[in-house]
């Protein structure tokens, strides 16, 4: 077949290439994916700390003070779903684009954001920064109540970050995101929320979280609280390194080619999309509008052992769209026209 070959690099080869490139949350390595585990336990409460290029975080002296909290991923709808220990449920939206987040249910409470908060656009690295306004509504019984906000999220420094257990990581970046809640009440409510998360290039899942909220009521009472939070795994890292750092590492080794091919292009009526995979891997593959839009999912999260696998896909109308493939971390993008 009349194939593409793309020979997959690691990002720390890629960065030990480069010498001075700086971390960069992307989607293969730091997007939420269905089926993961991801463990936290609270600590002391701390301060951020300092904002800007090759700071240093010492949190090493935090100690913990929580229960062991899980998040389970899985698929809802079409979306990532987030399900902590207390069964509540946050909703996601993630592409290789961006990470939207649409709002939470707990047991007869919700918050439904039907024009969502963009959490994350990939990728992202140091001083990219991004903001809009969200609008929806809390549910609670047969009553429904609006809210409205504004958000922001920003990558505002990178540097190494020291953890407990004498766990040291390099090249973190840290993102910062602001979320203004107004709860349109008789008496109107406002929750504001700033969290900072740092992420590692060896973790999939932030490994140290602050949350400060601070809920303001008409009336003239306000109720401030901090929290902070480390990731289990990155707890259990080495202290002279990351190899073998637990179950959320993400592996940097280089892979072998993937062969793959979309025939015909510019498509009349059915394109045929064909890979070979040459090791066992989860494999998604949606294809998207030009606004990113995810129009369908031929593949969707599925472990599929090493060969050839074949798909047909017709466009419902003339224009331009994209195909994703993610072989296990490894994401690349196609584009096709129909005429």
């Amino acid at each position: 077949m009349n194939t593409k070959k793309i020979t997959m690099i690691s990002f720390g080869l890629l960065a030990s290439v480069s010498g001075m490139a700086q971390p960069t949350i992307t989607y293969a390595k730091h997007g939420l994916q269905a089926g993961d585990v991801h463990q936290t336990r609270k600590v002391t409460t701390v301060e951020p700390g300092a904002s800007g290029a090759n700071a240093t975080w010492d949190f090493s002296a935090c100690e913990i003070v929580g229960n062991l909290q899980t998040e389970a991923l899985e698929s809802s709808g079409g979306h990532i779903a987030v399900r902590n220990d207390g069964n509540v449920l946050f909703q996601f939206d993630v592409t290789p684009y961006g990470n939207d987040y649409y709002g939470y249910a707990a047991n007869s409470y919700s918050i439904v954001y039907e024009q969502p908060v963009l959490k994350t656009r990939y990728p992202f690295g140091f001083l990219d920064q991004h903001s809009g306004e969200f609008l929806g509504y809390i549910a609670q019984g047969n009553s429904k109540t609006a809210v409205e906000g504004a958000y922001s999220s920003e990558v505002d420094s990178y540097g190494t970050l020291k953890l407990p257990n004498g766990v040291t990581l390099s090249n973190v970046l840290r993102v910062k995101t602001t979320e203004v809640q107004k709860r349109l009440y008789s008496n109107a409510v406002t929750d504001t929320e700033v969290k900072y998360l740092w992420y590692s290039q060896d973790f999939r899942y932030p490994v140290f979280v602050i949350i400060q909220h601070n809920i303001d009521q008409a009336k003239g009472t306000s109720n401030v609280t901090s929290s902070s939070y480390v990731n289990v795994a990155a707890l259990s890292a080495p202290k002279a390194g990351v190899s073998n750092a637990g179950s959320e590492q993400v592996a940097e080794v280089d892979l072998p080619e993937v062969e793959y091919d979309i025939y015909p292009n510019p498509i009349q009526d059915v394109a045929s999309i064909t890979y070979k995979l040459p090791y066992d891997a989860k494999v998604s593959v949606a294809v998207y509008s030009i606004t990113s839009v995810c129009l369908r999912k031929i593949v969707n999260n599925e472990f599929q052992t090493a060969g050839e696998y074949t798909y047909s896909y017709t466009p419902a109308i003339p224009g331009t769209y994209f195909v994703r493939f993610a072989f296990g971390d490894k994401v690349y993008t196609e584009q096709i026209v129909k005429q």
